[in-house]
């Protein structure tokens, strides 16, 4: 199986499923994540468990981005496992996140990210479609979402605050091909885009 933490886009808002969760096709039986895959939660909504809350660390502005959980942690899922073995998995509720730069220490401090989102994976786990509303952050961790958000004029890592963003990503289904093998973007309507590093370097010249 494939290691979520390397093979997508990662908005927060989905964090559990690239750093606690999710498993794209085609990974040994003993590289399953904790919690995969999941329980259907019979309709309704629940708790997120707190690895959603864990820190995350991305390249980007020619440094290393950690990102943190703020103070607002509300998010909740709802699992829906159908007949067929389709996962649909999706989120919702107040988050925040704060942003650390280690080249500069430039900070930003309670952002807001709580647009709902979305995960629908085919039932051999090969093929998942991500969809966020805004506010929500993204970046990439492979050449194959670099190659994407590029093509669809976004730049490396970015925050959105209003509007839809769909990306979908194929995988190969051999376990020893880690990222995915094909990235698009299928919807964007996304508004009010900021580039974090832009917001990064605003938040060093504030603080200087």
């Amino acid at each position: 199986m494939n290691n979520p933490k390397k093979s997508l886009c990662l908005p927060l808002l989905l964090a559990l499923t690239f750093t606690a969760g999710t498993a794209p096709a085609g990974a040994e039986e003993d590289e399953e994540p904790p919690g995969w895959p999941p329980e259907d939660t019979g309709g309704r909504y629940v708790p997120v468990p707190p690895e959603y809350y864990e820190p995350v660390d991305f390249a980007a502005c020619g440094s290393t981005v950690t990102m943190t959980s703020g103070d607002v942690r509300e998010v909740e899922q709802k699992v829906r496992v159908r007949s067929d073995g389709r996962i649909v998995i999706t989120y919702r509720g107040g988050a925040t996140v704060d942003l650390f730069r280690a080249s500069d220490e430039a900070f930003i401090d309670e952002l807001n990210v709580s647009g709902r989102g979305s995960e629908r994976y085919s039932a051999d786990q090969t093929e998942l479609s991500v969809s966020l509303r805004g506010p929500s952050i993204i970046w990439p961790v492979s050449a194959a979402d670099t190659a994407a958000l590029t093509a669809a004029g976004f730049p490396e890592s970015f925050y959105f605050e209003r509007g839809h963003l769909t990306i979908d990503v194929e995988f190969s289904g051999d376990p020893a091909v880690v990222d995915p093998i094909a990235v698009e973007v299928t919807r964007n309507t996304t508004r009010d885009l900021k580039d974090v590093c832009e917001m990064l370097d605003e938040a060093a010249e504030a603080a200087s």
